[in-house]
């Protein structure tokens, strides 16, 4: 054999070891996600996908024991001053002598029983009275009020009571139904309940141009959406709030063509938090990005690699949260040395990629694709050590989506698109008045009355 062809063939031989020794890395990271999958606790998938499996918690452990901690205050029911209705249960024999007792009142001790009356639903019948004039001749009727506009309705007690069931409690129209019937003897129709939610849905007009206004003054928003089945199409359930308000909106899309429909992040000039979907970097507002996504992303990196990086990277990032959480005006120098420290543990990932991709190209390892990405968006992951008003994470807006996946699970899927707008903007109202600790049940029927509750003003 000459030296053109042992040359020739040892070339081959290199391009077949590369080839092996890529598919061998290959079958590794293939082997590696198999024993180490994707969990709610290293990565976006929600808990309710978990297998089987133990996750780890991306939470540090407490030191504290289970239940009531020593010192703290408890609670129990109370004697109230002034009782509804007493029952007397008196003695007028001696149990000794057997001498009459019925002059001898010295005192009295007291037990007190909280229980909830016997709920009938209540009929009111308004009569407008008829009457002639003596002088003219005229017929003079009276005056129903413009509530009162059919021969029999509904009250705003029970349109409310339903509206909250079926909105806060996630009753189904069916069960709803029932649950009314037990308590009050009286069937409403499934078809009662829809007009409830539509006439709220209306009534809440205002109030819904009101909250946008509010978003767009306010420093943060925290964006999501979570897909949602109507009549077994994907649509998706947007939301954009912050700690005092909670806009919803349910559409066929998930980017951009949504955002711009639903009208508020055009106009939004604060700061954005939300996950990295590219759908909102296209607007010119300041973002932030969730540093619990990372985190999570982190352990995965950790479990399937054995990198001691993503831990060092994780406790970096608490660590700088823990000392955000005890001052949020942190200083200029512990921003530079945790930037410093961020860049040297995800530097050597990324060169060691460029190195070996100038041997043979290959394919970014999930490892490789998450040191890219904090490289990218190092000064967004990190902004809330800088600026006091931008949160860690994009916790917010989850915790409000959250109630959007009980509601699915327990119905299946809504019937039809309006009626997923109906809850959308009924949803956003209670979430709202929850986070200002408002009575739901009280301000669900203001709503019915036209005096929907609206924040004086955002975060």
């Amino acid at each position: 054999m000459n030296n053109r062809k042992l040359h020739d063939r040892i070339n081959e031989l290199e391009k077949l070891l590369k080839t092996a020794l890529n598919e061998i890395l290959t079958l590794k990271e293939k082997l590696s996600k198999y024993e180490n999958p994707k969990n709610s606790g290293n990565s976006s998938i929600p808990p309710s996908q978990d297998r089987f499996r133990k996750t780890k918690s991306t939470r540090s452990k407490s030191t504290l024991k289970p239940g009531g901690q020593k010192g703290h205050s408890g609670s129990k029911l109370k004697m109230v001053a002034s009782a509804d209705s007493i029952i007397i249960h008196d003695v007028s024999i001696c149990t000794c002598c057997g001498d009459s007792l019925n002059n001898n009142l010295e005192n009295y001790s007291s037990r007190q029983v909280f229980d909830i009356p016997t709920i009938n639903i209540s009929v009111t019948e308004h009569r407008s009275i008829i009457k002639h004039c003596q002088n003219c001749g005229l017929k003079n009727n009276g005056v129903f009020p413009d509530h009162i506009n059919q021969q029999t309705q509904y009250g705003n007690n029970i349109k409310s009571l339903c509206v909250y069931l079926q909105n806060y409690q996630m009753i189904p129209f069916s069960r709803c139904t029932q649950l009314i019937e037990d308590l009050v003897g009286h069937k409403i129709s499934t078809g009662s309940l829809a007009n409830f939610q539509s006439k709220f849905y209306d009534n809440l007009n205002a109030y819904s141009d009101s909250i946008k206004s509010l978003l767009l003054n306010s420093e943060v928003l925290h964006g999501d959406e979570t897909g949602v089945k109507i009549n077994g199409t994907n649509y998706w359930m947007h939301v954009l709030g912050n700690s005092a308000l909670s806009y919803f909106d349910c559409h066929i899309k998930r980017g951009k063509e949504a955002m711009n429909d639903i009208g508020i992040l055009p106009l939004f000039k604060g700061t954005l938090v939300h996950d990295r979907f590219s759908s909102y970097f296209s607007y010119e507002c300041e973002h932030s990005l969730c540093n619990a996504h990372i985190l999570r992303d982190l352990i995965y990196v950790e479990e399937l690699f054995d990198a001691s990086w993503a831990k060092c990277m994780r406790k970096l990032l608490v660590r700088a949260k823990i000392k955000k959480d005890e001052n949020p005006v942190i200083h200029q120098k512990y921003y530079t040395r945790v930037f410093n420290k961020y860049l040297s543990l995800i530097r050597p990932i990324i060169k060691n990629y460029h190195t070996k991709n100038k041997l043979s190209k290959t394919k970014k390892t999930d490892e490789e694709r998450l040191a890219f990405a904090l490289d990218k968006h190092k000064l967004l992951f990190l902004k809330f050590i800088k600026q006091p008003h931008v949160p860690f994470d994009n916790n917010q807006a989850e915790r409000d989506l959250r109630m959007i996946k009980v509601k699915q699970k327990v119905s299946g899927c809504f019937r039809s698109y309006s009626y997923a707008k109906y809850f959308a903007r009924i949803r956003g109202y209670i979430t709202t008045l929850r986070k200002n600790d408002m009575p739901i049940l009280l301000e669900i029927k203001n709503a019915f009355l036209n005096q929907p509750f609206i924040p004086v003003m955002a975060e």
